[in-house]
Protein backbone atom coordinates (compact mmCIF):
# COMPACT_ATOMS: atom_id res chain seq x y z
CA UNK A 1 0.00 0.00 0.00
CA UNK A 2 1.13 3.48 -0.81
CA UNK A 3 -0.54 6.77 -0.01
CA UNK A 4 -0.10 9.57 -2.54
CA UNK A 5 -1.95 12.88 -2.34
CA UNK A 6 -4.24 11.38 0.34
CA UNK A 7 -5.23 8.55 -2.01
CA UNK A 8 -4.59 4.95 -1.04
CA UNK A 9 -3.01 2.90 -3.81
CA UNK A 10 -3.10 -0.83 -3.23
CA UNK A 11 -0.21 -2.96 -4.35
CA UNK A 12 -0.25 -6.53 -5.54
CA UNK A 13 -1.45 -8.78 -2.71
CA UNK A 14 -3.14 -5.95 -0.76
CA UNK A 15 -6.71 -6.24 0.47
CA UNK A 16 -8.40 -3.15 1.88
CA UNK A 17 -11.05 -3.58 4.56
CA UNK A 18 -12.33 -0.21 5.80
CA UNK A 19 -9.36 1.82 7.06
CA UNK A 20 -7.09 -1.24 7.20
CA UNK A 21 -5.00 -2.93 4.53
CA UNK A 22 -3.97 -6.58 4.72
CA UNK A 23 -0.91 -7.75 2.84
CA UNK A 24 0.39 -11.28 2.26
CA UNK A 25 4.19 -11.46 2.16
CA UNK A 26 6.36 -14.49 1.44
CA UNK A 27 6.36 -15.83 5.02
CA UNK A 28 4.35 -13.21 6.90
CA UNK A 29 0.94 -11.55 6.99
CA UNK A 30 0.57 -7.89 7.75
CA UNK A 31 -2.29 -5.54 8.59
CA UNK A 32 -1.90 -1.78 8.87
CA UNK A 33 -4.11 1.26 8.93
CA UNK A 34 -4.15 3.57 5.91
CA UNK A 35 -2.70 6.45 7.95
CA UNK A 36 0.44 4.47 8.77
CA UNK A 37 -0.08 4.73 12.54
CA UNK A 38 -0.55 1.00 13.20
CA UNK A 39 1.15 -2.03 11.68
CA UNK A 40 1.04 -5.67 12.80
CA UNK A 41 3.16 -8.32 11.05
CA UNK A 42 2.87 -12.00 11.96
CA UNK A 43 4.96 -15.00 10.94
CA UNK A 44 2.82 -17.22 8.73
CA UNK A 45 3.14 -20.34 10.93
CA UNK A 46 1.57 -18.65 13.96
CA UNK A 47 -2.06 -19.68 14.54
CA UNK A 48 -3.20 -16.03 14.37
CA UNK A 49 -1.49 -15.61 10.97
CA UNK A 50 -3.03 -18.85 9.71
CA UNK A 51 -6.42 -17.50 10.73
CA UNK A 52 -5.65 -14.23 8.94
CA UNK A 53 -4.65 -16.15 5.79
CA UNK A 54 -7.87 -18.17 5.93
CA UNK A 55 -9.89 -14.95 6.20
CA UNK A 56 -8.07 -13.41 3.25
CA UNK A 57 -8.75 -16.40 0.98
CA UNK A 58 -12.30 -15.07 0.63
CA UNK A 59 -11.96 -11.50 1.90
CA UNK A 60 -15.37 -10.33 0.67
CA UNK A 61 -17.18 -13.04 2.57
CA UNK A 62 -14.99 -12.51 5.66
CA UNK A 63 -14.99 -8.71 5.58
CA UNK A 64 -16.74 -8.27 8.95
CA UNK A 65 -14.32 -10.67 10.66
CA UNK A 66 -11.23 -9.07 9.08
CA UNK A 67 -12.39 -5.57 10.02
CA UNK A 68 -13.15 -6.63 13.60
CA UNK A 69 -9.78 -8.38 13.92
CA UNK A 70 -7.85 -5.33 12.70
CA UNK A 71 -9.90 -2.96 14.88
CA UNK A 72 -9.32 -5.05 18.02
CA UNK A 73 -5.58 -5.33 17.33
CA UNK A 74 -5.45 -1.57 16.69
CA UNK A 75 -7.20 -0.89 20.00
CA UNK A 76 -5.05 -3.33 21.99
CA UNK A 77 -1.73 -2.19 20.53
CA UNK A 78 -2.55 1.54 20.57
CA UNK A 79 -3.59 1.62 24.22
CA UNK A 80 -1.19 2.72 26.94
CA UNK A 81 -1.57 -0.32 29.19
CA UNK A 82 -1.95 -0.16 32.91
CA UNK A 83 -1.72 -3.16 35.24
CA UNK A 84 -5.47 -3.86 35.14
CA UNK A 85 -5.51 -3.77 31.32
CA UNK A 86 -2.57 -6.18 31.04
CA UNK A 87 -4.12 -8.55 33.56
CA UNK A 88 -7.45 -8.56 31.67
CA UNK A 89 -5.76 -9.09 28.29
CA UNK A 90 -3.63 -11.92 29.69
CA UNK A 91 -6.67 -13.62 31.23
CA UNK A 92 -8.60 -13.24 27.96
CA UNK A 93 -5.67 -14.72 25.99
CA UNK A 94 -5.38 -17.70 28.35
CA UNK A 95 -9.13 -18.33 28.10
CA UNK A 96 -8.97 -18.16 24.29
CA UNK A 97 -6.06 -20.63 24.13
CA UNK A 98 -7.95 -22.97 26.44
CA UNK A 99 -11.05 -22.78 24.20
CA UNK A 100 -9.00 -23.68 21.10
CA UNK A 101 -6.26 -26.01 22.32
CA UNK A 102 -6.20 -27.83 18.98
CA UNK A 103 -4.84 -24.66 17.27
CA UNK A 104 -1.82 -24.69 19.57
CA UNK A 105 -1.15 -28.42 19.76
CA UNK A 106 -2.09 -28.60 23.45
CA UNK A 107 -3.12 -31.98 24.79
CA UNK A 108 -5.58 -32.23 27.66
CA UNK A 109 -4.28 -35.53 28.94
CA UNK A 110 -0.55 -36.07 29.31
CA UNK A 111 0.31 -39.39 30.87
CA UNK A 112 2.86 -39.49 33.68
CA UNK A 113 5.18 -41.38 31.32
CA UNK A 114 4.91 -38.66 28.65
CA UNK A 115 5.49 -35.98 31.27
CA UNK A 116 8.56 -37.77 32.64
CA UNK A 117 9.94 -38.18 29.10
CA UNK A 118 9.47 -34.47 28.37
CA UNK A 119 11.15 -33.47 31.63
CA UNK A 120 14.07 -35.85 30.94
CA UNK A 121 14.52 -34.47 27.40
CA UNK A 122 14.57 -30.90 28.75
CA UNK A 123 17.15 -31.85 31.40
CA UNK A 124 19.35 -33.50 28.76
CA UNK A 125 19.05 -30.47 26.50
CA UNK A 126 19.99 -28.09 29.32
CA UNK A 127 22.98 -30.27 30.26
CA UNK A 128 24.14 -30.26 26.61
CA UNK A 129 23.82 -26.47 26.45
CA UNK A 130 25.80 -26.05 29.68
CA UNK A 131 28.50 -28.46 28.45
CA UNK A 132 28.77 -26.60 25.12
CA UNK A 133 29.11 -23.28 26.96
CA UNK A 134 31.86 -24.78 29.14
CA UNK A 135 33.74 -26.05 26.09
CA UNK A 136 33.43 -22.65 24.41
CA UNK A 137 34.59 -20.84 27.55
CA UNK A 138 31.35 -18.90 27.93
CA UNK A 139 30.90 -17.53 31.44
CA UNK A 140 27.50 -16.91 32.94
Amino acid sequence: MKVKKNKVKLQRGDVRIGNFVYHAEKEHYKVQDINGVFSLRLYGQMPAAMMMRAGLLNAQENEAFLHSYAAVMYNVLSCVPDEEFMKAINEAAIACVNRHKEFYGIKDDVTPEEDAKIVQEEKELEEAVQEAKKEMGVKE
